[in-house]
């Protein structure tokens, strides 16, 4: 009979651990109760995989002084925003200037081990560590400039354009001869001014893009007192002369479309600020 009473019990309690039971269900992770958190990350900063830095955190690493120099990029392509090093070496004594030996480096922030290409150039020692990064050639893609030369006005520079076909930056050797050059992106010109004296004479140039080539659509130059032009008046008074000379670009070559020399008294100025309007091709 205890037998008996002690089987039925034992199957009581196994029918009961089959069931469940009455017990309440296990409690949550804390892991599991807590919803996930959007991004709070700044807008405009892009985070990094564990153990990349961000370009910007790339750049705060590296050197500038008198000879680094360091910038970043944006291309707007796919390989987005690229680190620029540039590194100032020995002196080259046989270029007109004295420039100094000069190696950039383009570099893609996410694959540092060497550089995607590296750019030997001469810089004039007052012109290293300025650079500009603007949209030379108004196609959506950033590119970047370096000065080379600084005068006492007159300033010359180098200028890359990125090419997203390749994913590289190319030379643009035309940039180099624009003085002070500036680029509009409202009228897609490129303007530059080389002052020749305190008069307020010199060379201004237009530049635009033409199947992918930066060419010269006009000149104009302005210049004051050649001592061949030198005017003595009856009080033996030196009255020195202006004159205006333009060119525009006419079957693919610049050609004269304009000229005069004023007379004692007169200048250049009004003349000169017509002819800065492209669309002006003299009175009819």
């Amino acid at each position: 009979m205890k037998i008996r009473t002690i089987l039925l019990a034992v199957a009581l309690a196994l029918l009961l651990c089959a069931c469940g039971g009455t017990g309440a269900p296990p409690e949550p992770s804390p892991a599991q109760s807590l919803p996930t958190e959007p991004s709070s990350l700044p807008s405009g900063l892009v985070s990094a995989p564990p153990g990349e830095l961000t370009p910007e955190e790339l750049l705060a690493q590296q050197p500038i002084d008198d000879t680094h120099d360091a910038f970043l990029v944006p291309t707007g392509g796919k390989l987005g925003t690229l680190l620029v090093t540039v590194e100032k070496g020995g002196q080259d004594r046989d270029t007109e200037f004295g420039g100094y030996h000069t190696t950039l480096s383009v570099w893609n922030p996410r694959d540092m081990d060497a550089p995607l290409q590296t750019m030997d150039i001469s810089v004039e020692d007052m012109a290293f560590g300025t650079h500009e990064v603007v949209d030379a050639n108004f196609d959506g893609h950033m590119d970047f400039s370096c000065m080379y030369f600084i005068g006492n006005q007159p300033n010359y520079w180098y200028l890359w354009v990125w090419d997203e076909d390749r994913e590289r930056f190319v030379e643009v050797p035309e940039y180099a001869e624009i003085s002070s050059p500036r680029c509009n992106p409202e009228t897609e010109v490129i303007d530059g001014w080389a002052r020749n004296s305190g008069a307020g004479d010199g060379v201004t140039t237009f530049h635009r893009w033409e199947g992918g080539k930066l060419v010269c659509v006009r000149r104009i130059e302005t210049w004051w007192w050649e001592p061949e032009d030198t005017i003595l008046t009856e009080e033996e008074l030196t009255v020195f002369l202006y004159g205006i000379k333009v060119e525009d670009r006419i079957g693919g070559e610049l050609t004269q479309v304009y000229y005069k020399e004023f007379p004692p008294g007169e200048d250049f100025f009004d003349e000169q600020a017509k002819w800065e309007h492209l669309d002006y091709h003299g009175e009819n």
